[in-house]
């Protein structure tokens, strides 16, 4: 981790001093510097949990359809939009990215891209259940 961030558990040791103000200074100091709040790590865990939940939901679909390397070269090489489940691993991919980039990366403090996100891969999402086989 750089110098210039610190951790949560950095500035709440740093505010366990005897009660004088100087401690609760550097707690407030220590606060300041870091590089990512808790909630908003969460967050990234969130949607990192979420892409690797669907890769794997997917790796299963494939591997109980015929087995993978098969599966593979038809849902992918062979894409059928209303047979093949590549395209809802791709939506997952799209999400973490977009919103690891902007929460993240660029450290947004908006609601729009989860909303845009959260649109576009339920519009998508209901599309493809009325239209899959």
């Amino acid at each position: 981790m750089d110098s210039r961030c610190s951790s949560s558990a950095d500035s709440r040791l740093a505010g366990r001093g005897a009660g004088s103000p100087n401690a609760r200074l550097e707690s407030y100091e220590a606060g300041e510097k870091k590089c990512i709040s808790d909630v908003r790590r969460t967050f990234c865990l969130f949607v990192t949990f979420d892409l690797l939940f669907i890769s794997l939901l997917w790796i299963i679909e494939l591997n109980v359809n015929g087995g993978i390397a098969k599966k593979l070269n038809e849902e992918v090489l062979h894409y059928d939009y209303h047979a093949s489940f590549f395209d809802i691993f791709l939506l997952a991919a799209f999400r973490f990215v977009t919103l690891i980039l902007a929460y993240a990366v660029c450290r947004l403090n908006h609601w729009w891209a989860i909303a845009v996100t959260t649109t576009v891969c339920s519009g998508f999402l209901i599309i493809k259940v009325i239209l899959s086989k």
